[in-house]
């Protein structure tokens, strides 16, 4: 065991792993026979198709996939011979499960996602937008003709439809409103011979009591969805012939859905007898797989292993009953499980070497006061790596998640990892406004943002300094996005609150945040903030741009220059402000979050060379 300077540890996780690691797992699928059908985004997107019997297969050819709505998701659908896939930049595709290769369906230059094929296999219902105005459209499976089959609202998300294709139900919502304050579900009457929807009505939700989710069982008699109670939420289903309503899943202290900034979300699913729905259950940073009986609310909870704490994405076998699910780990990347007859399997994961668990950092939940006197909650990960030991405190690495509706939640990070494994410490702070907690907690940032967030990162580098978990003088605040408004503003309102900064395509200016945003954010500041021109002092005062002359600690500034939420202009506006120590990356091609190996490696060397010489 030998004793070193932190920052300075040797660790098998180096650099090349880091730019080359990147990617992500988004939707999980069941397909006939028991396959099952995944998306991953690496430096290319793929579809892929995974029989038990035949193997793995990319299915999507040489067409790009990925829904692009907003910020995307919902990538495809499956039916029982038929694929359907959003193509960015291209439209729709459709493929069966032979070997011929994916077509065009339809073509557009609008962005589409959540592509929902009809039982019958004659149509397919998806999202449309082109940046202005959302719509469902409606497409013939055969010829890819299309017509506009439900407007008006602003947005919509998780078209269904019936399993006699006689309707189908959404989720809705208007600005100004976010789809986790005032979404609602509805459902139609669907005419197949004229291809037309009626008898459209709202079955739950609205500003008060939002709601999403919806799903049919597959006898067709109830429509399930997930519903606030005011602090949490429900689940509820809806009798189709009787009109009547039941909660069969009441949530005290618990979360089922999540905030919608992408298309897709899938927490909940029927299982084939049209008896029992599996859920996830969240609270704070843990989640849980649970399933009811529809007829008795009886609750069970599936056996995976403990090891995973939290699911994005679940599904469930029609016929075997078979469940799959986006798991998570504080010890490995998001994988794909299989859960059947007892048994758990990893049925596919990112192309990652395996890390031996010795160098990742144990999770720690810290809880701490807010300035009034609520709970602010976080996670500390200390230095860990067999081949060093320490006995002073470590410096370390203050995490502000994006969003921010939003959660750090108990999940394997590489960049964390990266840092811990080196001697450095890390908290990751989920300050008020974070999902998880229940509404109130949510809430609380409305009409604060740039303020109780500050508050709480800097109460929890308080916290650990205090418990002896870091060194209070090393602490390097961090954050992405609206993670990274947060460090700048509690960088240039309180110059002394940490030794240094580093801000990935944080938002500087809320001024133009509200012009410049793309749509789905538009109305955002609103409640965040609050209204122009009424609160214009809030939207100065926490505007970084605006007080960037008071940053004296050394800030590290990471920049997409084609991002297309917070603009390349509102880097460069703070930028050249600054008047202490800075570190600037531009990186051409990158939008918002970074994808190109070159551009990781860029980035990590930076902000290693960075940290070692200021922290």
């Amino acid at each position: 065991m030998q004793y070193f300077p932190f920052g300075y540890w040797k660790s098998p996780i180096d650099e090349s792993w880091y730019s080359r690691s990147g990617g992500r797992l988004n939707q999980v699928q069941f397909g006939p026979n028991g396959s099952i059908l995944v998306t991953e985004a690496k430096e290319t997107r793929s579809l892929f198709h995974i029989d038990p019997v035949t193997g793995k297969r990319r299915l999507n050819g040489t067409f790009p996939i990925g829904g692009t709505v907003a910020y995307g998701g919902g990538d495809f659908d499956a039916s029982e011979n038929l694929i359907a896939f959003c193509s960015p930049g291209k439209g729709l595709c459709l493929r069966g499960y032979d070997k011929a290769p994916p077509r065009l369906l339809v073509e557009t230059a609008h962005s589409v996602s959540s592509p929902k094929i009809s039982p019958d296999e004659r149509f397919i219902v998806f999202i449309e937008s082109d940046g202005v105005n959302d719509w469902l459209t409606l497409a013939s499976a055969r010829d890819g003709t299309t017509s506009k089959l439900v407007q008006g609202g602003d947005f919509y998300m998780q078209p269904c439809w019936s399993p006699d294709g006689k309707r189908i139900a959404w989720t809705e919502w208007d600005h100004p409103h976010m789809a986790w304050a005032g979404s609602r579900v509805m459902i139609g009457v669907f005419d197949p011979d004229g291809g037309k929807i009626g008898e459209i009505r709202k079955i739950a939700g609205g500003t008060d009591f939002p709601a999403d989710q919806p799903d049919f069982s597959p006898d067709g008699k109830f429509l399930s969805y997930i519903v606030s109670n005011g602090e949490w939420q429900d689940i509820a289903v809806l009798d189709l012939t009787s009109n009547e309503r039941r909660i069969v899943v009441k949530g005290d202290r618990a979360e089922f859905s999540q905030a919608a900034f992408v298309m897709g979300i899938r927490t909940t699913a029927w299982f084939g007898d049209g008896r029992r729905i599996l859920f996830r259950r969240q609270y704070g940073v843990r989640a849980a797989l649970e399933t009811v009986s529809v007829p008795d609310g009886t609750i069970e909870k599936v056996p995976i292993p403990a090891r995973y704490s939290g699911f994005d994405h679940v599904a469930v076998d029609p016929l075997g009953g078979a469940i799959a699910a986006k798991a998570v780990s504080p010890y490995e990347p998001p994988q794909v499980i299989r859960y059947d007859n007892g048994m758990t399997s990893v049925v596919h994961r990112l192309e990652y070497d395996e890390l031996p668990e010795d160098w990742i950092s144990d999770a720690r939940e810290l809880s701490w006061e807010a300035s009034d006197g609520s709970a602010v909650h976080g996670v500390y990960y200390a230095p860990k790596n067999p081949d060093f030991n320490w006995n002073e405190k470590p410096p370390a690495f203050v995490m502000v998640h994006g969003g921010p509706t939003a959660i750090k939640d108990l999940r394997f990070s590489l960049e964390r990892s990266y840092f811990t494994s080196r001697g450095y410490g890390w908290l990751d702070v989920n300050y008020r406004g974070s999902t998880g907690y229940g509404r109130a907690y949510l809430n609380a940032l409305n009409g604060f943002w740039g303020w109780h967030d500050v508050e709480d990162v800097i109460s929890g580098a308080n916290c650990i300094g205090k418990f002896g978990l870091a060194d209070r003088n090393r602490l390097l605040v961090i954050g992405g996005s609206a993670g990274g408004y947060t460090v700048l503003n509690a960088l240039s309102q309180f110059p002394d609150s940490f030794k240094a900064g580093a801000s990935l395509f944080g938002v500087t200016n809320l001024y133009s945040l509200s012009l410049d945003t793309h749509k789905i954010e538009l109305h955002y500041n609103d409640s965040l903030v609050g209204t122009l021109p009424k609160d214009d002092v809030k939207y100065r005062d926490w505007s970084p741009c605006f007080h960037a002359g008071r940053i004296k600690s050394p800030l590290a500034v990471f920049q997409g220059e084609a991002d297309p939420v917070v603009p390349l202009n509102q880097a460069q506006e703070l930028v050249a402000k600054l008047s202490g120590p800075k570190v600037v990356r531009f990186y051409p091609g990158e939008g918002h979050g970074f994808r190109k190996p070159e551009t990781n490696l860029d980035y990590i060397r930076t902000l290693t060379s960075f940290v070692r010489d200021y922290l």
